[in-house]
């Protein structure tokens, strides 16, 4: 049965390995990119989390904080495995890409990684909720596989969260870590106005702006970090933004 959907503006269709490189160069390219990132990325990040199993304030959360570490590496082989098909060797094509700045501010405690999970990787999430409505069906299916696991690290940090409130100082600490974490979650969506959104649209990687899919997000998390974590914060984006770490860049 053939697949007669379209995906983007460009209402390009169905994308295997078969037909990929007869695709429009800026589709392979933009496509290609996403892998890099994430081949590298992934990568990095399973290493920086890597250092908080040690952290975990019981066994079973070191047992937990060990199988998302053991699934972020996990990542990485799943999106290099799609360069296979493409007859591209992934050590080569991804030895010039550095990694996502989102893991260059420092993860210092328990506290700092659970409140990390609880929001950065929900801002992954909403990302890869679009990558899995794009035509590439390989570069679907890995997102879609990713995603399932990404809502599970959403949920430990939310878990972890949930414990570090049960004390004065521990709720002390996740609010000064919502400040540290917030500003990171919400610049991972892109710069506002992104000529390179535009072209994630047109092909169907992305279905809204850098601008929309933020304030979703931050709608989304404000809600229970006020309601839920009974922590105050401010109904706006800009006070985070202004306090967004130096090392942090926009993705695009």
């Amino acid at each position: 049965m053939t697949d007669t959907q379209t995906y983007g503006e460009a209402e390009i269709g169905n994308v295997t390995p078969d037909n990929f490189w007869d695709q429009p160069e800026e589709f392979r390219e933009i496509m290609l990119n996403l892998i890099k990132i994430h081949v590298v990325s992934e990568d990095h990040g399973a290493d920086v989390f890597e250092r908080s199993i040690l952290m975990g304030p019981t066994p079973d959360k070191k047992m937990r904080m060990a199988k998302t570490v053991m699934e972020e590496y996990g990542h990485h082989v799943r999106f290099r495995s799609l360069l296979e098909p493409l007859g591209i060797d992934w050590q080569e094509f991804a030895e010039d890409k550095g990694h996502l700045s989102t893991f260059d501010v420092p993860i210092h405690s328990w506290c700092d990684q659970m409140v990390f999970l609880a929001l950065v990787d929900r801002a992954a999430a909403h990302q890869f909720r679009h990558f899995v409505k794009c035509a590439y069906e390989p570069f679907r299916t890995a997102c879609q596989d990713t995603l399932n696991e990404e809502y599970g690290h959403v949920g430990f940090g939310m878990d972890g969260v949930k414990d570090l409130l049960e004390t004065e100082d521990g709720r002390t600490d996740v609010e000064a870590a919502v400040w540290k974490w917030m500003p990171v979650a919400l610049a991972s969506f892109g710069g506002d106005n992104s000529k390179t959104n535009a072209r994630y649209r047109h092909w169907g990687f992305k279905s809204d702006s850098n601008e929309n899919m933020r304030q979703t997000f931050f709608d989304q998390v404000y809600a229970f970090i006020t309601k839920d974590w009974g922590i105050d914060i401010p109904n706006d984006i800009a006070p985070f933004m202004e306090k967004m770490p130096d090392q942090v860049i926009y993705a695009g």
